[in-house]
């Protein structure tokens, strides 16, 4: 008798639970939302660092050659640069760039990673392609900070 009473009462038991657990999932399906957001942003500026529109002149060299090519920015900010230059350099190079401030009569020494390179446009005065190219900045040369906040504040 004891084992027909505990075995109707797992059964009871059994059907109760598994009623809960489909209602929780009807329920839980009409709550879930049916899209994945992947990316949000609030802001128009999604970078670390505002950036500046600045057109200076600047040389650098590539993996510590001696020889200094000429550039110059689109736009410059606290950790990096947009420039536009006439090669293609692939992604991971390793600049040495000197950008002129003419009108401080002063020099920015940056050591730069190049981060993304693309076609420009534009093409120099004798035809030749022009590349954009992004950098992030690793390392400044002192005093470098300062002339570097006089470019974005000054």
């Amino acid at each position: 008798m004891f084992f027909i009473v505990g075995t109707c009462f797992l059964a009871l038991l059994s059907v109760t639970l598994f009623m809960l657990w489909a209602h929780e999932r009807i329920t839980n399906k009409r709550i879930t939302p049916r899209a994945k957001i992947e990316e949000y942003w609030d802001s128009e500026e999604r970078r670390k660092h505002q950036r500046f529109d600045k057109d200076l002149e600047v040389e650098y060299s590539v993996e510590k050659k001696s020889h200094l090519k000429p550039g110059r920015t689109i736009n410059v900010s606290g950790g990096g640069m947009k420039l536009l230059i006439d090669e293609k350099l692939p992604e991971g190079s390793i600049m040495d760039i000197k950008a002129y401030i003419p009108e401080k009569k002063k020099v920015v020494e940056v050591e730069a990673e190049v981060v993304w390179i693309k076609d420009a446009q534009d093409q120099d005065s004798f035809g030749k392609r022009l590349f954009h190219c992004g950098v992030k900045f690793i390392a400044l040369k002192e005093p470098a900070h300062t002339h570097l906040a006089d470019i974005l504040h000054g």
